[in-house]
């Protein structure tokens, strides 16, 4: 099992959840949208914006 590593902020606010695909694949959910990081956490892209609202 591998061990947890440190990771950068990612821009969309605090992950509401975060899967290492593997070791260099990361994907973060957070209130904003849906990030993907594809060099172990240092950066990440926006890959889906979430719209939020009353209804959530």
């Amino acid at each position: 099992m591998a061990s947890p590593r440190p990771v950068s902020t990612v821009p969309g606010g605090q992950p509401q959840a975060l899967t290492a695909v593997d070791a260099e694949h990361d994907i973060a959910a957070t209130q904003s949208g849906f990030y993907e990081s594809k060099d172990g956490g240092k950066t990440f892209t926006k890959r889906l914006a979430v719209a939020s609202g009353d209804e959530h």
